[in-house]
């Protein structure tokens, strides 16, 4: 295996980036207390405290899904961004890489095989949640139709969730059809032969407004900039949601979604890390192979207040997805443009999910503690994967780049199955007991605690084999927190949060590498304005894990991994979301990451900077309405230069701007909207698997997309 390299500094010394930190956060709160003086003397746009709204709002406020907290999103002593369907229209966003790459604090690490895009948060792979009950890995793309927001918190969770990554969790949010919930259809059409047809049908069943409901349904088809690349998905989605009684609300959300794609899964470097000196469309692949993934998902609630104190809740989540198909793939370029090939035929890839969340909160008001509550909560998941799949003998298996694509579609399609086949299996299982108390215990100064129990199975059967059991020890997890609100809107908070994940990795033996374990220490500031358009947020954060994966080679086809002893990951987060003045929105963010390397069995590693993670990214994307209803809007995505080697043996990845522009016009319930991405045609390139030896993808060229929308 290729060596790792080692990258230089961000560009200061330590003690100067951590004070530029404290400077930037410390700098919220003295523009909050000028902004409330200024914003308070603002008249109110409409009356009783109502907001009226013309075109995009960036800023959703509602946390209580994700943090178990029935707290407003500034009074959260956690850093949380939140991405609605405004933002993601305004943008014409339709993978989670590119939500990441427009969230502090997030990373888009590729997309391994072309399943579904890999996000990380703080530095660490994001876990992943459907209406704030776990779900596990998601191997697909979720489309964003069926979705009225993500919501990413960044840090430790388990007091919330059980298991949960360190880095944090991605919630999504599934539509639910409200009052004031549209209808609509809209047409899009765009680079590469892109089409998107989709439209909403939502309203009232009963004459009292009281059970609703709301359907989805999408289909889109695309070309690609690369040769022989294409897709096609179809989504359909419906929900219910009533008011059962006056103490009693329930949902029953459920959807399919069928995605066809032809596989790619990057171009092969050279042994020092040099691009392939081949265009962008190369593609190493057979236009003739598809990979197709089935959803099944449906989740349900109840909501209990049988007074204005004590509220009871239910969820249950059940998600289940299959890929089949085949795909082929290229690694080991050599000077001489020599590669190896490789393919391999899905036959079943399964994974399946339950969920289930019992909670209840009970607010003391009545005991004298005003603005303090208690919550207690029980969680279940059970987590099931089965990869099973055949990896046929090439007569040809090595070809040369300079031969072209079609020298190389022939030889991958010159495979010979069945070849050796594979089998792995492995299950996920655990309750999670926790209980938190956030208590006012004097007007300015709010404390939080939590701890949870959780006990976990985790089994794995290789082929034929008997089932191992690695379940491990049962765990504790504590939460603690203090918040200042020294004047309305602006709270500043210090906390402690920790985490534990059971891994599903394996090593060279077939071994799955121990639970991740990590801590995080946090201070950060928020503040929303007065009139709760705009939302300014800062955090500083120090993350350490044990066992964090690291790849280590592959073998039978199967990626194996080792075990690093500790990282620790420490940063900064700044972002500003929501309305500046009446019809100019905002979400601009930036996040400085400083990952090292603290323990490992490998001495050489200790103190060195973990590979493939970028120190620094920004992002910013502002649109403005105008009383007319034209509509302009721009915005910038950078992401750092990566090293990919621990000892400098290999070129580092080379840092990215994306431009992006969109213009509309609003009249009548009619939207027209322009948008381009890559407005500069930036060629640029991510990694999938923390490891050359398969390449690196080349990002996607400059596109656009007109599309239209009517509103009912």
């Amino acid at each position: 295996m290729k060596t790792l390299r080692r990258c230089g500094g961000i560009g200061m010394g330590k003690r100067a980036a951590w004070s530029a930190s404290l400077l930037a956060i410390g700098g919220i709160g003295l523009w909050a207390g000028a902004a409330q003086a200024e914003t308070a003397a603002e008249p109110a746009d409409a009356a009783d405290g109502d907001i009226v709204v013309t075109g995009y709002r960036y800023l959703s406020e509602d946390t209580s899904g994700t943090t178990g907290l029935p707290l407003s999103i500034e009074a959260v002593p956690q850093s949380i961004s939140l991405v609605n369907q405004d933002f993601l229209k305004a943008t014409d966003i339709k993978t989670l890489g590119e939500v990441a790459q427009y969230t502090p604090g997030a990373l888009f690490d590729g997309n391994p095989g072309g399943f579904g895009s890999v996000v990380k948060l703080r530095g660490f792979t994001s876990g992943n949640a459907i209406d704030g009950l776990n779900v596990g890995l998601l191997d697909f793309e979720p489309d964003f139709a069926t979705l009225e927001r993500l919501e990413i918190v960044k840090g430790p969770t388990s007091v919330v969730y059980g298991a949960a990554n360190p880095g944090g969790i991605i919630n999504q949010v599934t539509k639910s059809a409200r009052a004031d919930t549209p209808s609509y259809v809209q047409v899009l059409g765009g680079s590469w032969g892109r089409w998107r047809a989709e439209g909403q049908v939502a309203g009232a069943l009963d004459e009292a407004g009281t059970i609703r409901a709301i359907g989805v349904a999408a289909h889109e088809e695309a070309g690609s900039f690369m040769k022989r690349v294409d897709s096609a998905k179809t989504v359909a989605y419906l929900g219910l949601d009533a008011d059962l009684t006056d103490t009693l609300s329930g949902y029953l959300h459920g959807g399919y979604e069928h995605y066809r794609r032809t596989p790619f899964d990057g171009i092969p470097t050279l042994p020092d890390g040099s691009p392939a000196p081949v265009g962008r469309s190369f593609f190493i692949g057979s236009g003739d192979f598809n990979i197709v993934t089935r959803v099944k998902r449906i989740n349900g609630g109840l909501n209990w207040e049988p007074s204005s104190a004590w509220s009871v809740s239910l969820k249950l989540n059940y998600l289940y997805y299959n890929t089949t198909g085949q795909s082929g793939f290229g690694f080991d370029l050599q000077p001489n443009g020599d590669f190896f090939l490789a393919a391999q035929r899905y036959t079943k890839n399964d994974q399946e999910s339950f969920s289930a969340g019992l909670s209840s909160l009970y607010k003391l008001d009545d005991l004298g503690l005003a603005d303090s509550f208690v919550t207690v909560a029980a969680n279940y998941q059970d987590y099931r994967t089965q990869s099973n799949g055949l990896v046929p003998d090439l007569p040809n298996d090595m070809v040369n780049i300079f031969d072209g694509i079609p020298a190389i579609e022939a030889a991958l399609n010159a495979a010979q199955y069945p070849g050796f086949d594979y089998a792995l299996g492995r299950r996920l299982r655990y309750l999670t007991l926790s209980g938190q108390a956030d208590i006012k215990v004097a007007e300015p100064l709010t404390l939080l605690g939590g701890i949870s129990w959780s006990k976990p199975d985790v089994t794995k059967r290789s082929g034929t084999g008997p089932r191992q059991d690695f379940s491990g020890d049962s765990q504790t997890s504590l939460r603690l927190a203090a918040t200042l609100e020294p004047v309305k809107g602006l709270n500043i908070y210090a906390s402690y949060s920790e985490s534990f994940q059971p891994q599903l990795f394996i090593d060279t033996a077939g071994n799955v590498l121990a639970p991740l374990s990590g801590e995080q220490y946090e201070l950060g500031v928020k503040y929303v304005s007065s009139d709760r358009r705009l939302l300014l947020s800062g955090a500083l954060f120090d993350v350490r894990q044990a066992n964090q994966a690291r790849y280590d080679q592959t073998v039978n086809l199967i990626d194996r991994y080792k075990a690093i002893g500790e990282v620790r990951h420490r940063g900064l987060e700044l972002q500003a979301v929501g309305e500046i003045v009446r019809g100019w929105q905002v979400n601009a963010g930036l996040s400085i990451l400083d990952p090292k390397i603290r323990k490992d069995d490998d001495p050489t590693l200790i103190g060195t900077t973990v590979t493939f993670l970028p120190k620094t990214t920004a992002s910013l994307f502002t649109s403005y309405m105008f009383d007319n209803g034209l509509l302009l809007g721009g915005g910038a995505r950078y992401v750092g230069s990566v090293n990919t080697a621990y000892d400098g043996s290999t070129r580092d990845i080379g840092s990215y701007t994306l431009v992006d522009a969109s213009a509309g016009y609003s009249f009548d319930g009619w939207r027209l909207q322009l948008n381009l991405k890559n407005l500069f045609d930036k060629k640029y390139y991510i990694n999938n698997y923390q490891t050359l030896f398969y390449g690196n993808v080349v990002g996607e060229p400059r596109s656009f997309t007109i599309s239209v929308r009517r509103d009912f």
